[in-house]
């Protein structure tokens, strides 16, 4: 069982011809009836946002004026990827859109990754990848976060 608020961990799984994925047993629950299918903040994943988490990130963009290009392009490249809505089928699998699967080179294979408030789906060779080249620069990461979310400890 996820606790409240908190993904975690990573499962790797496959989708099946249609773009259906399912969603490991122990993200369910807190992953909600229905959620946003999207991409993650850096758009190099796809995310899965539970409704409440969803909306939060709606009010943090709706905070960005029109007038402002170069975050509308930011703004635009999340909201105008995101699926609201998506339910589970009664397997448990999620339709995962064409339009994001391309987006972020989704084949066959997914790594769910869990972190914190919502779940990203990799495609399993990037998040492999992702991983080599985080555990070589791991002092400088945390050092980075300790500096940025942590400065007086």
């Amino acid at each position: 069982m996820v606790a409240m608020g908190a993904f975690n961990g990573n499962v790797a799984h496959t989708i099946d011809p249609k773009g259906r994925a399912t969603i490991p047993v122990t993200y369910r629950q807190e992953l909600g009836e229905t959620f946003t299918v999207g991409l993650n903040s850096e758009t190099n994943a796809l995310a899965l946002y539970p409704q409440s988490q969803w909306e939060k990130i709606e009010q943090d963009l709706d905070r960005i004026p029109s007038i402002d290009a170069r975050a509308m392009k930011y703004k635009r490249s999340i909201l105008g990827f995101s699926f609201p809505g998506s339910q589970l089928d009664a397997q448990g699998r999620v339709l995962l859109p064409q339009t994001l699967r391309q987006k972020v080179g989704i084949d066959k294979t997914v790594r769910f990754v869990g972190v914190g408030t919502y779940i990203e789906i990799w495609p399993e060779e990037a998040f492999l990848a992702e991983t080599d080249s985080s555990s070589n620069e791991r002092e400088d990461l945390l050092e980075y976060v300790k500096e940025r979310y942590y400065p007086a400890q």
